[in-house]
């Protein structure tokens, strides 16, 4: 792919008022002066160790660590047997932290470690030794639910991690009365979350506190449960402290559990520190990249172009433990349904148990991978009808006021004006005869309710210090998108403040609220709207306290206080006041937003997130006639998040989720022989460099949501969803057919091509 230039666009400014202020951290990481995890030491400090297994499939028959134990410098090697923890699991509880018996992937967790340094560490690794049986594999998700395949859980037959049937309304009348039907068959391979930092922790164990284990992590409360509830322990004797990450994309939601545990149980049993973290290759060999899918679609409709029902055969690729994929597998299912006014839908989806890498979720937990499938069908069906694909997506797209095929209550929304603006901004009405064009569009959740049904909210704390400057306490985590600086720029506009005298704190779970963390598009909807609350309440207290101080009413604006006389105190004196008053206390503001509860019935249908957010992609591009070289020209990306809190947040995350999606479209990919990856670098693994990355333009059609702060939703996931399918329209249009397997390959592209004569 080549490159024309490089550029951005924005349409309206934040806040009115607070343009310009930047996270104090940017300053820390862009001078090298933020500490992220691979930098942390502490004094007497062990390095742990992972031995992996070299075989997709294996019985062990025996270990022997007495050569590694031997070895000077060497503080403990642990095998499963030497631990007694019972089977964990996110969604279903099928790892131990070491393989017990048998080993079910290449990098299966066998042995671990710690010793005095990482060059003493590798020598005890290569000292151990393990005595296998190798065993049958599969590695097809296809091949594994066959009778016959081997199996991979006993407690799972035929090779089943999760499965789900859905039905709405009566696709099968649907399809018998339908004048057009189209259908194709899509695949996506697994795709790394490609942070630049791999994952890596530092446990710090002592009779007196229990561990604390410093990490950096999207739900550091979920993990500091999952890790309490392993070692046995009350969810006060695990402490998450979360240093600057670098990186997320989803990969760091609970990232890899298994490190976080081994190196809490190091620590206990040696007494003293235990660094983990993963080599690149181990980040590619054994950390959770995002799900394979293969996805059976078939479309029905009328001759107008309305769409009548659709259906869906989709099998998905687990690996050999489930983590978040039965989640993401649930999203990729069902999301793009509500997409579109689709009254009748048919899908069957399983996720199957193979000898590969466990998966799990990156950035928009899969609703990329469906956009993919289902906005290539909607353009087959354009061409099958010979209808404008602009003009059947806004026949049918979905609009305010609609409850979708699933029960998802659309309140603010305006896709239909940001498929529009996509179009327009592309040239749709005056495409150029030796260029493809392709758009795609696109919903996601906004504050998910979903994955815990009895903690639906979020809180924040508000505190008023003695030097006038306002600390918000939140659980929820700034990994890099913008949080931190959307929260100072919700305070600061309730409490007439700039965004600088607004300290944010979130990455310790002792002082923090609780929170389940950046997922599901939860940060500034639900986190943010707690945000708000706590410094309305702050407010108030102000108020009060300020009027106790002076002996009458006072009112609080821009900051600044005062009463029916004149000014009134400042922000420090009252903030002294009441610290001279109550022995030290500072004023504090509490906020919990605690959203609608919702109902749902046995098969999910139900409105699953407090709002939603919509998207429309544009691309144009130009393809190599000889040799199917792709270059896209430019690339539009429309959004409706609501009212933008952080214009300059925003643009970044428009642009690094459409740069990630163009990554995925084009180039990304695991490679697997036999179980094993043949890609585990930056090397063999291709991402997009800043040569790559066409023009991007993006807007926003800003809309006052009813539930999230000031009016915003989301926009974090979404950014990614519509690219797959936008470019690989834009391909079809260029080449006349779709290439239905990701990437974009110039090898697949040319296929496409008519044979000149």
């Amino acid at each position: 792919m080549s490159v024309e230039s490089t550029k951005t666009k924005k349409v309206c400014s934040g806040f009115s008022g607070l343009a310009g202020y930047q996270n104090p951290e940017v300053w820390a990481k862009v001078t090298g002066k933020a500490l992220y995890g691979t930098d942390l030491k502490f004094p007497g400090m062990l390095y742990g160790k992972i031995l992996r297994s070299p075989h997709p499939h294996a019985r062990i028959r025996n270990i022997d660590s007495s050569a590694a134990l031997a070895i000077s410098g060497v503080k403990a090697v642990l095998t499963a047997a030497d631990l007694q923890c019972e089977p964990y699991g996110i969604v279903i509880k099928d790892e131990l932290p070491l393989a017990l018996k048998r080993v079910r992937y290449i990098g299966d967790e066998v042995a671990v470690v710690a010793a005095v340094d990482q060059e003493t560490a590798d020598r005890a690794l290569q000292a151990v030794k393990v005595d296998y049986e190798p065993l049958p594999a599969v590695f097809e998700p296809a091949e594994a639910v066959k009778a016959g395949s081997p199996q991979l859980h006993e407690q799972f037959p035929g090779n089943i991690a999760w499965e789900r049937n859905i039905q709405r309304g009566d696709p099968g009348k649907a399809f018998a009365e339908a004048d057009v039907i189209v259908e194709n068959t899509f695949s996506t391979p697994s795709v790394h979350p490609a942070y630049l930092e791999p994952i890596a922790c530092v446990a710090v164990s002592s009779y007196t506190s229990g561990v604390n284990l410093h990490t950096a992590l999207q739900s550091p409360d979920i993990v500091r449960d999952i890790i309490a509830e392993v070692l046995d322990m009350p969810y006060s004797g695990v402490r998450i402290i979360g240093p600057v990450m670098g990186g997320g994309f989803g990969g760091r939601v609970y990232g890899n559990l298994k490190l976080y545990i081994l190196a809490s149980i190091l620590s206990m049993q040696t007494g003293a520190p235990v660094k983990m973290q993963l080599t690149r290759e181990e980040e590619f060999i054994a950390g959770r990249p995002l799900i394979a899918a293969k996805m059976k679609l078939k479309m029905a409709l009328r001759s107008d172009g309305t769409i009548l029902a659709r259906e869906a055969d989709i099998i998905t690729d687990n690996g050999a433990y489930s983590a978040q994929a039965p989640l993401v597998s649930k999203t990729l299912s069902e999301r793009n349904d509500s997409v579109y006014r689709i009254p009748s839908i048919k899908t069957r989806v399983r996720l199957a148990y193979t000898n590969k890498v466990p998966t799990a979720q990156y950035r928009a937990y899969g609703n990329q991978v469906a956009n993919f499938a289902c906005e290539s069908l909607i353009d087959q069906a354009a061409k099958k009808l010979k209808m404008d694909p602009l003009q059947l997506r806004l026949k049918n797209c979905t609009r305010s006021g609609d409850i979708t095929v699933h029960g998802l209550n659309i309140q603010s929304c305006e896709l239909g004006g940001c498929l529009q603006k996509a179009a327009s901004k592309i040239g749709w009405n005056k495409r150029k005869k030796n260029r493809g064009y392709g758009l795609s569009a696109a919903i996601h959740a906004s504050g998910s309710l979903v994955a815990n049904k009895d903690f639906r909210g979020a809180s924040a704390r508000v505190f008023l210090e003695r030097d006038g400057i306002v600390t918000v306490f939140s659980g929820e985590q700034d990994y890099g998108q913008g949080t931190n600086a959307a929260f100072a720029r919700i305070a600061a506009r309730v409490l007439g403040l700039k965004p600088q005298m607004i300290m944010i704190c979130s990455r310790d779970t002792l002082v923090a609220p609780y929170s389940q963390g950046a997922l599901a598009n939860r940060q500034t909807t639900i986190g943010g709207r707690a945000v708000q609350m706590a410094a309305e309440n702050l407010k108030n207290n102000i108020i009060k306290i300020a009027g106790e101080m002076v002996g009458e009413p006072v009112s609080m604006n821009d900051g600044r206080l005062s009463t029916a006389s004149g000014d009134g105190p400042d922000l420090k004196a009252v903030a002294l006041y009441y610290h001279n008053q109550t022995s030290g206390l500072k004023i504090v503001g509490e906020g919990s937003y605690l959203p609608p509860a919702e109902d749902y019935d046995h098969s999910g249908y139900g409105n699953i997130s407090v709002t939603y957010s919509f998207a429309a992609h544009a691309a144009e591009v130009e393809i190599d006639q000889s040799t199917g070289s792709l270059t896209i020209h430019r690339f539009v990306a429309v959004h409706d998040s609501g009212r933008i809190v952080d214009h300059l947040a925003a643009s970044g995350q428009v642009c690094g989720g459409v740069t990630q999606g163009l990554g995925f479209s084009l180039y990304e990919g695991y490679l697997f022989e036999q179980g094993r990856v043949v890609n585990p670098s930056f090397v063999d693994y291709k991402i997009p460099t800043i040569l790559d990355v066409p023009s991007i333009e993006h807007f926003f059609i800003e809309t006052d949501d009813p539930h999230g702060p000031f009016g915003a939703k989301g926009l974090g996931e979404i950014v990614q969803v519509p690219v797959l399918g936008a470019l690989a329209n834009a391909v079809a249009d260029a080449a006349g057919d779709w290439v239905s397997e990701l990437p974009l390959s110039a090898e697949k592209i040319v296929q496409l091509m008519p044979e000149e004569k």
